[in-house]
C-alpha cells in the first residue's frame, strides 16, 4: 500500500518562518518583494476619428430641421415685435414738473433694452439658419469652414446650423479674447 505524502502546512503571509511571530503591516510591506507594477500612461483623449460624410438622407432630416427652426424663429420675431413697449419721450409739462414719474421711464427702457437685446440674438440665429440652408443648397453642408473635414453627424444633429467642427469650434474658443 502507498503511503500518502505528508500535507506541508499551508504558509500565512503575514508571519514570518519563525514560530508564528506576525510582522507589522508597515515592516510586513517592506520587507515583502520589491516588484512595483508597470508604470501606467496618463489618460490621453481618444485618437480623433475623421466624421464620415453625411448622407443624402441625413442631410435631408437636417434640413427639414433647419427649416422648421426658421419657421419658429420667424413666429418668435412677431411676437417680440408685438410685445415690445414704445420708447417714451420724457418732457416737462407746462408746470416745470416731468409729465411722468421717472421710475416707470426708466423701467420701460429697461425692458425694452432687454427686448432688443433678445431680438437681437434671434435675428443672428435665424442668419445662421439661413446660411445653413445656403450652404445646404449649395452642396457644402456638413464641411468645416476651416479644415474643410466633414462635422460629425451628432454634432449636426444637436447643432444643424454648425459651421465649424469640433477640433476647429474648440481651437476658435480656446484662442477667443474673453
Amino acid at each position: 500500500m502507498a503511503s500518502k505524502p505528508a500535507r506541508r502546512p499551508k504558509k500565512n503571509p503575514g508571519r514570518t518562518a519563525k514560530a508564528g511571530v506576525r510582522k507589522s503591516p508597515v515592516r510586513a510591506s517592506a520587507t515583502r518583494g520589491t516588484r512595483q507594477k508597470p508604470a501606467q500612461k496618463p489618460a490621453q483623449k481618444p485618437a480623433h476619428r475623421p466624421a464620415r460624410s453625411l448622407t443624402r438622407r441625413e442631410v435631408e432630416e437636417l434640413r427639414r430641421l433647419l427649416e422648421a427652426e426658421r419657421v419658429r424663429l420667424n413666429e418668435e420675431l412677431k411676437a417680440i415685435e408685438e410685445r415690445l413697449p414704445e420708447v417714451e419721450q420724457v418732457g416737462l409739462d407746462a408746470s416745470g414738473s416731468y409729465d411722468e414719474d421717472l421710475v416707470d421711464v426708466a423701467s420701460d427702457t429697461f425692458e425694452r433694452e432687454k427686448g432688443l437685446a433678445i431680438e437681437n440674438s434671434v435675428h443672428q440665429l435665424l442668419h445662421q439658419i439661413e446660411e445653413a440652408l445656403v450652404r445646404v443648397e449649395g452642396g457644402s453642408y456638413g464641411i468645416c469652414q476651416v479644415c474643410e473635414q466633414p462635422i460629425h453627424p451628432d454634432r449636426l444633429r444637436a447643432l444643424p446650423y454648425a459651421m465649424l467642427c469640433i477640433r476647429c469650434k474648440e481651437r476658435e474658443e480656446r484662442t477667443a479674447p474673453r
